[in-house]
């Protein structure tokens, strides 16, 4: 008999893959952009820009947060659709 494969769970996989893809995206553009604004403009300016930056990463985690309670709510929905 042939050797068999367990199954492997794809959709973890790409959740995965995609929030360590988002994560690391956020910590590049935090290390090589406020240190390039430390570089070329100064400490000051770096640390606006270091603001600025984790604004736009808070603000990427609300809209994720926003599209996990919608999907929460559509599965939430569809079991007791399924009960009734």
């Amino acid at each position: 008999m042939a050797d068999r494969k367990p199954p492997t769970n794809l959709r973890g996989h790409r959740a995965r893959t995609d929030r360590n893809l988002l994560l690391g995206f956020f910590a590049l553009l935090l290390l090589v952009g406020g240190g390039l604004i430390w570089w070329l403009y100064g400490g000051s300016a770096a640390a606006v820009g270091v603001v600025c930056i984790a604004l736009g990463a808070g603000l990427a985690g609300v809209v994720l947060l926003i599209t996990l309670g919608f999907q929460w709510l559509s599965d939430w929905l569809d079991r007791r659709e399924l009960n009734e």
